[in-house]
């Protein structure tokens, strides 16, 4: 899987229930950028699994990140339950992405070229990377906030769908 379809498809998992396909706002663009650079270490990460023998889920690992990630968030003034579906989703293209090259790897495609990173390294990448995700989401300018929930709201069947909820430019009453 590429990094584009796969932030496309975190994407869709963030937008699931949208009624219509619509643009991001473009206060959104920094955070899909984020994204996009947070997955992109799913190869890597896979490639440190493989050679070390591990699976691509680690529960114990996702749970703690989850928690963390949800208490910083939250700190930030993002609500808590808009913070744990986005990380959830996060993991979840991250680990699609790590077993398609996992998948990849048993059919005979070669291994990248070299020694393959620590774990411990790229998970630090990571964390790193998603606290800038959630600081970047936190400082979302009001006004344009506004306009896109605004927007948004006018191109949704339903205002309380899933488009709605799983943007961290809006409301989770909304």
């Amino acid at each position: 899987m590429s990094v584009l379809k796969a932030v496309l498809l975190l994407i869709s998992l963030l937008l699931i229930g949208c009624a219509t396909t619509l643009p991001l706002p473009e206060e959104s663009e920094p955070v899909v950028a984020i994204m996009a650079q947070r997955l992109e270490l799913a190869h890597d990460v896979a490639w440190a699994k493989w050679a070390d023998g591990l699976p691509v889920r680690d529960s114990a690992r996702e749970a703690a990140v989850l928690e963390r990630l949800t208490r910083q968030g939250e700190a930030a003034g993002i609500d808590e339950r808009l913070v744990s579906r986005f990380v959830r989703a996060q993991i979840e293209a991250s680990c699609l992405e790590q077993e398609a090259w996992m998948a990849k790897w048993r059919k005979g495609t070669p291994l990248p070229a070299g020694e393959p990173p620590t774990l411990e390294s790229l998970r630090l990448q990571i964390d790193h990377i998603s606290s800038l995700l959630l600081a970047e989401w936190a400082a979302a300018p009001t006004t344009p906030r506004a306009a896109a929930r605004q927007r948004l709201l006018k191109s949704v069947a339903d205002p309380r769908s899933a488009t709605v909820a799983a943007s961290g430019f809006f409301d989770a009453e909304r």
